[in-house]
C-alpha cells in the first residue's frame, strides 16, 4: 500500500509540473516569436521483486524466484521546446519588425553575453539603435545596429540600407542541434551546450514589416489541460482510496478484542 502512495503522488507532482507548462503556454499564446513547451516524462528504474522465502539458503539470492518488475512512478526528465513549428506571419508595417524565417535566429547584445531571439519586434533607442523590448542590442555583422530613425530598409538577406547606402548586415545564425538551446526569458535563448552555432541558415530570410506569432494552439492546449486534470484527479483518488484501506487496516482489522 505505501508503494501504491508513492506512485500516486508521484503522478500528482507530475501533472502538477505539466499544468503549469500548459499555463504558461496559454499565457504566453499572444507573445511574439514564442515557441510552446511540453514536459517529457520518463519512469523511475524498474526494480525485481523476488521471493524470500522459497529456500532456506538465504545467501543463495539468484536462486529465489522471481516475481516480477516493480515501477515506483513517473518523474519529469525534461521541457521540451517546439522549435521547428512556425507561428502565423502578421504583416505590421512598421519599419524596425522583422521576421526571420527558417531555422535562424537573431543575435542580440545581453550584460550575460550574447543571446538568440524570434521575436523581431523591435524598437529604436533614444542613441538611434536597433533594440529589443528589454533594451538589449540587435548586432549585425559590424556590430551594434544604428539606424538613426525609421528610415531604413532590409531585404531578404539581411541587408540594411539608410538613404539606399549599406550600412551593416543584421547577424543570423543556426544551430546544428536547436534542442539543445535553453530559454532565458524575455524571448531570449542561450546554448546550453552543444548547439554547433554557424553563420545565416539556408532556409532564413527576412521580411521585413512582419513578426512572427507565438506557435501556441489553444484549442491544443486546452484539451491538454483538461486531460491532465483528469488524471491528477485520477491520482488524488487513488491517494485517498489506499489513505482510507490503511485506516481501516490500522483501526478495524488490527484491533485487539
Amino acid at each position: 500500500m505505501t508503494r501504491g502512495l508513492y506512485i500516486a503522488g508521484s503522478g500528482m507532482i507530475f501533472q502538477r509540473r505539466k499544468m503549469e507548462t500548459i499555463t504558461n503556454n496559454i499565457v504566453n499564446a499572444e507573445t511574439t516569436g514564442y515557441k510552446r513547451d511540453e514536459l517529457v516524462s520518463h519512469t523511475f528504474s524498474d526494480v525485481m521483486i523476488q521471493r524470500l522465502n522459497d529456500y532456506r539458503d538465504r545467501n543463495v539470492v539468484s536462486a529465489r524466484e522471481l516475481v516480477g518488475p516493480l515501477n515506483f512512478g513517473v518523474q519529469v526528465d525534461q521541457i521540451y521546446s517546439d522549435m521547428m513549428t512556425p507561428g502565423n506571419y502578421e504583416e505590421t508595417g512598421r519599419a524596425t519588425d522583422m521576421l526571420l524565417t527558417g531555422g535562424g535566429y537573431f543575435v542580440l547584445e545581453t550584460a550575460q553575453g550574447e543571446r538568440y531571439s524570434k521575436a523581431g519586434a523591435f524598437t529604436i533607442n533614444d542613441e538611434g539603435f536597433l533594440t529589443d523590448g528589454s533594451g538589449n542590442y540587435v548586432l549585425g555583422t559590424e556590430g551594434r545596429i544604428y539606424v538613426g530613425g525609421d528610415e531604413f530598409a532590409i531585404n531578404e538577406l539581411g541587408e540594411l540600407f539608410v538613404d539606399g547606402v549599406w550600412q551593416t548586415t543584421v547577424r543570423v545564425v543556426g544551430f546544428d542541434n536547436a534542442g539543445q538551446l535553453r530559454k532565458q526569458g524575455d524571448n531570449l535563448w542561450f546554448d546550453g551546450g552543444g548547439a554547433n552555432r554557424y553563420d545565416w541558415p539556408d532556409d532564413s530570410i527576412v521580411k521585413q514589416g512582419f513578426l512572427e506569432n507565438s506557435n501556441v494552439d489553444i484549442s491544443r492546449e486546452m484539451v491538454d489541460m483538461l486531460s491532465t486534470y483528469r488524471a491528477y484527479e485520477t491520482n488524488q483518488r487513488m491517494v485517498q482510496m489506499i489513505d482510507q484501506i490503511n485506516g481501516k487496516s490500522v483501526n478495524d482489522i488490527g484491533r485487539l478484542r
